[in-house]
C-alpha cells in the first residue's frame, strides 16, 4: 500500500487533528478498569490447563456449571497481559484509535465533510469519557462495531454479496464480547428494515445465519443461556455498577447525554433511512437501561448523524486505508508515550498493593478474600484466592446480591464476610464500614490507603 498524498492527508486535516488532540487526552487519564482483569486470569487458567473451566477457578464460592463463553477474550487478555502489564492499556488505545478511524472513514464515505467528521469524533470522545477511558472487557468490541457500521452502511448504499463478511464477523466478536448481541440487533434492524425487500432471499439467508455464528463458541447451543444469566445478574436487576441507569446526578452521565443530544439533533434534521431510525431507537432504549452502551448508540450517530442528503462518491478503499493508517498511526505515535510515562497510575491497583494483600492472605487459614474491584480482579491475577467477584453472573443470585452489598457497604454483605477470611478495603471507605465493628477481625495495613481485616 502506498503512502497517501499531501492532498489527501489535507482532506483529513481537522479529523486527523481531532483524534490525536482526543487520544492524547485519552493518554493522560486510560486505565485498567473494573472487568479486565478477571479475563487476564481465566486466560491464564486456560493456558496453564489447556483446558476451558466451567466454572472460576480463583472464587471460592459456588460457580460449577457457569457457561464461560468468552473465552478466546481470555487468552487474548492473557497473552497481552504476559508480554506486560502496560501493554493492554496500550492495546486499548490502539482499539480506539481504529474505530474512531473507521468511524470518520464511514460517515465521509457518506458525504461528511472533514469538519463534520472531526466534530463528531470529539462530541462521541467527550460523551463517552466512562467509557473510552478504562480497559475494560468492553474493549473488545470497539473495533468490531465500527466494522459492522462500515460494512451496514456501504451495503445500503450498494448491496451485493458482501453482506456475508457480517458473518465471520459476528463469530469472531461472540467470542470476544457479549456486545456482540447488540452489533447483531443493529445488523438485524438493517436487514429487515433496509434490505429485506430489495433482496429477500439473501437478506433471510445472511440473518438466519448471523444468529447461528453468535452461537460459534465454546457453548454452543447455551449460548442463549450465557446471555440470559448476563442480563439477569444481580446488578442489572438493582441498576448498580456497570448496569447502572444514566442518572443526572453523574456528571459523566450528563456530559454523555449532552453529547448524545447533539448528535440526536443533526440525526433527526434530515429524512433519513428507515433502518437508521429502527437502529437509533434500539439503542436509544438500550442506553436508557444501562449508560455502559451509550458508547455504541455515540458509535452509531456519528456514522449517520453527519451524513448528507446527498453524498459524494466514496474514496477509493486504498485511498481511504492509507489515509486513516496514517491518522491512527499518528494518534498512537502522540498518546503511547503519554500513557507509558505514567508508570503503575495505568494499573487496575498498584502491584505492592497486590503483593501485600496476597502475603496477608497466604498467613491466614483459608486465606479466602473478600475485597473491592478492580483490586479484586488484580489479586486473581496475582494468584489470590477471592471469595466471589467478576465475571458476576456466574455466581449464585444469592452471592452476586451479598458481593454487591459489599461494594456499596450495605448491610446485606455480612454473608459474604462470613464467608472470608480477609476482607480488604480501603480506610474510611463504606466497605470498611460492614467489618470494622466486626470482633471476629483485626485490622492490619496492607499499604495506605488499604488495610487487611484478617479473621482470628
Amino acid at each position: 500500500m502506498r503512502l497517501p498524498s499531501r492532498v489527501a492527508l489535507l482532506e483529513w486535516r481537522w479529523t486527523g487533528l481531532a483524534l490525536v488532540v482526543m487520544l492524547a487526552l485519552l493518554g493522560l487519564a486510560v486505565r485498567v478498569g473494573g472487568d479486565w482483569d478477571w479475563l487476564v486470569a481465566m486466560g491464564d487458567h486456560v493456558r496453564a490447563t489447556g483446558s476451558v473451566p466451567d466454572f472460576v477457578p480463583f472464587a471460592a464460592a459456588d460457580t460449577s456449571g457457569w457457561h464461560n463463553l468468552p473465552v478466546l477474550s481470555e487468552v487474548l487478555a492473557s497473552l497481552l497481559h504476559a508480554v506486560g502489564p502496560r501493554v493492554p492499556v496500550i492495546a486499548h488505545l490502539a482499539a480506539v484509535a481504529v474505530s474512531l478511524v473507521l468511524l470518520a472513514a464511514t460517515a465521509r464515505s457518506r458525504g461528511a465533510s472533514d469538519v463534520a467528521a472531526a466534530g463528531a469524533l470529539v462530541v462521541v470522545v467527550v460523551a463517552d469519557l466512562a467509557s473510552l477511558v478504562l480497559l475494560r472487557a468492553q474493549t473488545y468490541s470497539l473495533v468490531p462495531f465500527a466494522l459492522l457500521l462500515a460494512l451496514v452502511v456501504r451495503q445500503h448504499r450498494s448491496p451485493d454479496r458482501g453482506i456475508w463478511w457480517a458473518v465471520p464477523l459476528v463469530a469472531v466478536w461472540g467470542n470476544l464480547h457479549g456486545g456482540a448481541l447488540l452489533g447483531t440487533c443493529v445488523l438485524g434492524a438493517y436487514l429487515v428494515a433496509g434490505r429485506l425487500r430489495v433482496r429477500p432471499v439473501e437478506t433471510v439467508l445472511v440473518g438466519t445465519a448471523s444468529l447461528l455464528a453468535l452461537c460459534a463458541n465454546p457453548q454452543l447451543w447455551r449460548t442463549p443461556s450465557y446471555y440470559l444469566a448476563v442480563f439477569d445478574n444481580a446488578a442489572a436487576e438493582r441498576s448498580e455498577g456497570l448496569w447502572a441507569r444514566p442518572t443526572l446526578a453523574d456528571p459523566l452521565d450528563v456530559v454523555m447525554l449532552a453529547g448524545i443530544a447533539v448528535l440526536l439533533v443533526a440525526f433527526l434534521r434530515r429524512r433519513r433511512p428507515l433502518w437508521e431510525y429502527v437502529a437509533v431507537a434500539g439503542l436509544c432504549a438500550s442506553t436508557a437501561s444501562a449508560s455502559r452502551h451509550g458508547v455504541w448508540l455515540a458509535f452509531l450517530l456519528m456514522v449517520v448523524a453527519t451524513a448528507q442528503p446527498a453524498p459524494g462518491t466514496a474514496p477509493a478503499p486504498a485511498r481511504a486505508a492509507g489515509v486513516a493508517g496514517v491518522v491512527a498511526g499518528l494518534a498512537l505515535v502522540v498518546a503511547v508515550p503519554i500513557t507509558v510515562a505514567r508508570g503503575d497510575d495505568v494499573l487496575g491497583a498498584r502491584p505492592g498493593t497486590v503483593a501485600a494483600v496476597a502475603r496477608v492472605a497466604d498467613s491466614t487459614p483459608g486465606g479466602v478474600v473478600l475485597a473491592p474491584a478492580p483490586l479484586s480482579e488484580s489479586l486473581a491475577v496475582g494468584g489470590v484466592r477471592l471469595w466471589a467477584g467478576n465475571p458476576l453472573d456466574a455466581f449464585s443470585q444469592a452471592d452476586q446480591t451479598s458481593l454487591l452489598d459489599f461494594y456499596y457497604g450495605r448491610a446485606g454483605a455480612q454473608a459474604a464476610v462470613e464467608a472470608s477470611d480477609v476482607v480488604v478495603v480501603m480506610e474510611g471507605s463504606a466497605q470498611e464500614s460492614v467489618v470494622a465493628d466486626d470482633t471476629a477481625f483485626t485490622a492490619r495495613d496492607c499499604g495506605a490507603p488499604w488495610l487487611c481485616y484478617v479473621r482470628g
